[in-house]
């Protein structure tokens, strides 16, 4: 996969590379959701800043992972239908329901490579558990159908081959299992506890990154070896990872010494705090181009406001969002070279 690699959940991004004078910076994508007066969602997404609404102020929906192909844009998420969680796939602002109407169904990222859109998630089964699924241009495919719950949380594609990140608790060892699917067979990351989980992966050469937790430890895999990120003294989550040549980018939310939860991101296993102080947030995704990474998610000032962000190298940029609504959160974030 080239020089970097990256997860919209989060997929491969376009290398930014410099000419004699300097580049323009890459065409920023951001999708996630408005909170209404009435408690509702609306899905929204961002280009350069520029916000466009993919549903109106009827029901919730809220997306969580967008990857961009040409000109078209390629959003995932859940809506709440008659009480009822439906997985949704826009393109270009057109709603598609995966799935059946009576079905309860997560879409949680979506990945696309040539012509073929990938979407991973999770449908309940006969057993009122899930089972992990993903979509290839709308066909579900399972990546288990067994009475305990396993859940597929991100999904990239590198050089044909697909890879999922997710958990499992079916099989051995006993209890919820670290896992990723490559090509639909499982691997399990984690062996020495009951309680585990992946939330994002990152591919680049032949190099497969996880990242997730075991226990109340933030980690990170590098084809199968484990590397924490924190201890079991610290209260931490880790969202995205992301691989831009030898630079491992994570990110993530921890709870400071005053009780706060704060916006981080580790580089190289570094931990840096993207909150300022007296402010919370969360850090929900990542990408890096070769020069610049980007994170999207979540400010919170001393006031209570909520604000969906982006921080470009550290540096926070906030979102606007519609006169209607009374906060915003971004989930994921994707880039490519401007045209």
């Amino acid at each position: 996969m080239g020089k970097f690699a990256r997860a919209v959940c989060v997929s491969a991004a376009v290398l930014i590379t410099l000419a004699a004078c300097p580049a323009p910076g890459p065409d920023i994508f951001i999708t996630g959701f408005e909170e209404l007066q009435d408690g509702s969602r609306m899905a929204v997404y961002w280009k350069n800043g520029e916000r466009t609404a993919l549903t109106g102020n009827a029901g919730s929906a809220w997306p969580f992972s967008i990857a961009v192909s040409g000109s078209d844009v390629h959003i995932v998420g859940v809506q709440i239908d008659q009480g009822r969680h439906q997985a949704v796939y826009w393109k270009n602002g057109e709603k598609t329901i995966l799935g059946e109407p009576h079905e309860t169904t997560w879409a949680s990222s979506v990945a696309v490579s040539g012509s073929d859109v990938y979407i991973a998630g999770r449908e309940m089964n006969e057993y009122g558990t899930f089972n992990a699924v993903y979509w290839v241009n709308g066909v579900k495919q399972y990546l288990s159908n067994e009475p305990l719950s396993a859940i597929a949380s991100c999904i990239v594609v590198s050089n044909g081959d697909v890879f999922i990140a997710g958990s499992d608790s079916n099989g051995e060892p006993e209890g919820l299992k670290a896992v990723y699917w490559k090509n639909g067979e499982q691997v399990i990351l984690s062996f020495e506890t009951g309680s585990a989980r992946t939330n994002s992966i990152a591919v680049s050469g032949s190099d497969v990154y996880v990242a997730g937790h075991e226990d109340n430890i933030a980690v990170y895999w590098k084809n199968g070896e484990l590397i924490p990120l924190t201890d079991d003294t610290v209260i931490a989550t880790v969202s995205a990872i992301a691989v831009s040549g030898s630079d491992i980018f994570i990110s993530g939310n921890h709870v400071d010494d005053n009780g706060r939860t704060v916006a981080v991101y580790w580089r190289n296993g570094e931990k840096t705090i993207l909150s300022a102080d007296g402010n919370t947030g969360a850090a929900h995704s990542i990408t890096a181009d070769g020069r610049n990474f980007y994170i999207a998610g979540r400010n919170s000032d001393a006031s209570g406001a909520r604000s969906a962000v982006y921080w470009e190298n550290g540096r926070m940029t906030v979102l606007p969002k519609g006169e209607n609504s009374v906060s915003s959160e971004a989930n994921a974030i994707y880039i490519t070279a401007r045209n």
